[in-house]
């Protein structure tokens, strides 16, 4: 039942993006099918989450480029601005997901160092939450970036994942890696953990999880103790008309899998200003 909706939800939305096509201006014509994506996951996201185009700032006064679709804490997350593009404070955002009518390898690479400039600028900081009984501190996850291609340029799937392991070699650190990326009608590029010692493959598209196990393989190496023998490889999903339901799914483990900061306000204002203790019942 479900793969069968959002199959036809992907024709559907597959046949407004070839409508748009009619449009001359390139510019308009891409603002019109961004406006599609975000219109379907303001519908469809659970309502905690924001959707919105925008800029985000970070309380020293940084700013990233503008942003195709913000995924953002509609809860506790002030828009500080809000007409045709918003701004939106780093710590409520969950991540982006830059979106491309055409996906060749330059549009990709720009598209996945737009996202690493924009993970650059997330606050490592612990939040600060005080509740009934007492008060804790917690590390806030890793924001996620996703490409979204409506088509193909003359390239392929392969074509593109060749293009992202050499760009990953580039960029060198996992904190600012692209999540996964889609093409409409054609598939998907994720990350896979392969475990030899144990024999078994999972999804990995969330950042903490891919930092994490780096990480832990690291210090096992440096101390001299023994580790599962583990593979991080991209894998390619051509899953054709199941692309978008591949994607929102995907996109929704991510959402889950994600604990973040309250902003805080009045460091914004004034860094002199004390913390803002955050109360959870």
């Amino acid at each position: 039942m479900l793969p069968k909706l959002l199959s036809s939800i992907e024709a559907t939305m597959l046949a407004r993006f070839r409508e748009a096509g009619f449009i001359k201006h390139a510019g308009d014509k891409g603002e019109n099918r961004e406006h599609m994506l975000r219109e379907f996951l303001a519908k469809h996201l659970p309502k905690k989450y924001g959707v919105a185009k925008g800029e985000i700032v970070t309380k020293s006064g940084q700013h990233s480029h503008s942003a195709d679709i913000i995924i953002y804490d509609a809860v506790n997350c002030p828009i500080l601005y809000s007409e045709k593009t918003a701004v939106v404070p780093i710590e409520g955002v969950f991540g982006i997901i830059e979106v491309k009518s055409t996906l060749s390898k330059a549009e990709f690479i720009g598209a996945a160092r737009q996202i690493e400039s924009f993970k650059r600028l997330a606050p490592m900081e612990l939040g600060i939450i005080q509740t009934r009984e007492y008060v804790t501190v917690h590390r806030p996850s890793r924001p996620f970036g996703i490409v979204l291609g409506f088509d193909l340029a003359d390239n392929s799937l392969e074509s593109l994942s060749d293009n992202w392991k050499e760009l990953n070699r580039e960029i060198h650190d996992v904190n600012y890696f692209t999540n996964f990326a889609c093409v409409l009608g054609q598939g998907l590029l994720r990350y896979e953990k392969v475990n030899l010692s144990l024999g078994d493959k999972t999804l990995l598209i969330d950042t903490d999880e891919f930092v994490n196990l780096v990480l832990t393989q690291q210090k096992k190496e440096k101390n001299g103790e023994p580790h599962d023998e583990i593979i991080l490889r991209i894998i390619i999903e051509n899953v054709k008309d199941g692309t978008f339901g591949r994607f929102f799914i995907y996109l929704l483990i991510l959402l889950s899998r994600m604990k973040i900061n309250v902003p805080d306000l009045g460091q914004y204002v004034d860094p002199d200003l004390p913390l803002t203790v955050v109360r959870e019942s």
